[in-house]
């Protein structure tokens, strides 16, 4: 039997040679790189990330060369280029912190051409991460009747669902939060019939009712202090108008808005009149040392006749964890209304160097702002700069840091400008941010075609999501909920 195994073994390592010698013969020289989808050309990639699989326009057949700076060669060959993942794995193990050379010869119309090699550039900067979470919901909006939450492994093609409107028919689910990409605490809404907001801590599950008489609304928007202690939310009373013959699918805005700050071992929120002001405050997030609370805050308008005149400023104000305390005084970070821009979406590196946010024209809520850009803020000397390798003519939004902070993943409407699907991209030490890629699949653009989901709210996760979804359906549809209380 050990014999069998070994001569399979040698015949399948053979074949795997032959493959990359059984090259295409009578070959013309196209003259330029290859038009591929999607476009890897170029992009910054981590060692170990899932095989960047694709396709060139056109192309009835394909026979791709992979070969590393530092050694090592793969092939893949057929109608696109789709990489055995272990051989990807150990190829751009091999080459961190040099690049990958790609070589693309294919078919059209009974005729092969060899097109000029293109360049990917593989990080030293790992990402350990386990993956990613993302929403999938329809590009408009309008119904949440088929929607879910699913976790990825970014280092395969493997995605499965957490929670899923099948689960949890009727009720619209939003705003899964992980603390700094630790999913053993994690916060989540849900909207509906059966409203609630879940924390789980270490496989804990709490369903709080977050109104109160001292509160707008519900929580909303959540980010996890450091600690793991406290919770910032937005209190936000949403509304929404929905497009018709017009560029624009829908527009958010807040008819009101406040901050908070919830205890999550004693269920208490804690409030400030600096966060509770006439003015609209929302996306409240705690820096890396859980010292200081950023959040976005706009004079208000009458709505909606005059959401697009809602322009919001970057502010700070401090947090003591010993005390459970809100600071007294609050310093404007950046002000960019001023200059008829927005900020929404602030996100601290977890390292303590930079800070990302979403620049728009106005609003607060940039996924259907075509003109939506990410940028950088140097937290240490007030800098600040376009992300311009990651954006695009089109909406980059919802960004979120890997927990090493040298990579980001936001979503983009660039494909197609209605589908947001997620893209990841390096940051190195001094804020430079590298040319994005897709989310591989293994065929990326069947999968992407005929999956009709934008991916909203994508984050890093360093291991998988535990929920148990039986349980969870059982406590939601109870209606069984700790009514939270303000701390005196």
């Amino acid at each position: 039997m050990k014999t069998t195994y070994r001569l399979m073994a040698v015949a399948m390592a053979t074949l795997l040679t032959t493959a990359c010698t059984t090259r295409p013969t009578a070959t013309e020289e196209a003259g330029r790189i290859p038009n591929i989808w999607p476009d890897y050309a170029d992009v910054t990639i981590p060692a170990g990330i899932a095989p960047l699989n694709f396709e060139v326009d056109s192309a009835d057949a394909v026979f791709v060369t992979v070969r590393g700076e530092k050694g090592g060669e793969i092939c893949a060959s057929g109608k696109i280029a789709d990489f055995d993942i272990d051989e990807w794995h150990d190829l751009t193990a091999k080459n961190a912190g040099a690049d990958l050379s790609v070589s693309v010869c294919a078919k059209h119309d009974g005729k092969w051409l060899q097109y000029t090699d293109f360049k990917i550039h593989v990080s030293q900067d790992q990402l350990d991460d386990y993956g990613l979470t993302y929403r999938k919901i329809a590009p408009g909006y309008e119904t949440y009747s088929h929607i879910g939450i699913y976790q990825r492994d970014i280092h395969t093609f493997d995605e499965s669902p957490i929670v899923t409107s099948t689960l949890v028919p009727g009720q619209c689910m939003c705003c899964h939060t992980a603390n700094r990409a630790n999913p053993a605490q994690l916060t989540q809404h849900y909207r509906g019939k059966h409203p609630a907001t879940l924390v789980q801590v270490d496989g804990q599950r709490k369903w709080l009712t977050t109104k109160t008489d001292s509160t707008l609304c519900n929580c909303m928007y959540p980010y996890w202090h450091p600690s793991g202690n406290y919770c910032a939310y937005s209190l936000n009373k949403v509304g929404q108008s929905f497009m018709t013959g017009h560029e624009k699918f829908i527009e958010v805005f807040d008819r009101a808005s406040d901050c908070c700050v919830m205890d999550v071992r004693t269920n208490e929120l804690i409030l400030s009149p600096l966060l509770q002001t006439p003015d609209m405050e929302t996306y409240p997030v705690f820096s890396s040392d859980g010292k200081t609370m950023f959040y976005c805050t706009s004079k208000p308008h009458r709505v909606p006749a005059e959401a697009n005149q809602l322009r919001y400023d970057l502010c700070a104000i401090g947090f003591d964890a010993e005390r459970g305390v809100i600071g007294n005084h609050v310093d404007t970070i950046l002000r960019v209304t001023d200059k008829g821009h927005s900020i929404s979406l602030p996100r601290p590196s977890y390292d303590g160097r930079f800070l990302m946010y979403c620049l728009t024209d106005y609003g607060y809520f940039p996924i259907d702002h075509k003109e939506a850009d990410l940028w950088i803020l140097d937290l240490r000397t007030g800098d600040t700069h376009p992300a311009t390798a990651a954006n695009s003519d089109d909406t980059e939004s919802f960004h979120n840091w890997s927990s090493d902070s040298r990579w980001i993943v936001f979503s983009s409407r660039r494909h197609d400008s209605m589908t947001s699907l997620a893209y990841i991209a390096h940051v190195d030490t001094s804020g430079q941010v590298g040319k994005p890629f897709l989310l591989p699949q293994r065929e990326p653009r069947s999968f992407y075609t005929h999956s009709l989901h934008s991916y909203n709210t994508p984050d890093f996760t360093t291991t998988k999501v535990t929920l148990d979804p039986r349980a969870a359906h059982r406590e939601l549809f109870s209606d069984e909920r700790i009514q939270v209380t303000i701390k005196k």
